[in-house]
């Protein structure tokens, strides 16, 4: 999230306002996850990919900056 500038609140802002991208819906074995699309407060266009899980709780897999691709050496 630090390389691609998407902070906390974005994500929320996302899970709540996104799109659903149901092109990029994808299922294995660990279950389906979900890319939402949108703009942010800050104007971002982004992609965020988020798995519901049996416990009620839901991952954040990805974020994606749909119009920029900041170089990161964070791995």
């Amino acid at each position: 999230m630090d390389c691609r500038h998407i902070d906390e609140s974005e994500v929320k802002e996302i899970l709540e306002t996104g799109t659903l991208n149901s092109a990029k819906i994808e299922t294995s074995e660990k279950g389906t996850s979900y890319p939402l699309e949108g703009k942010t407060h800050d104007g971002q266009r982004v992609r965020i990919v988020f798995a519901p899980k049996e416990d009620g709780t839901t991952v954040v897999v990805t974020v994606i900056d749909l119009d920029t691709d900041f170089s990161c050496s964070c791995n």
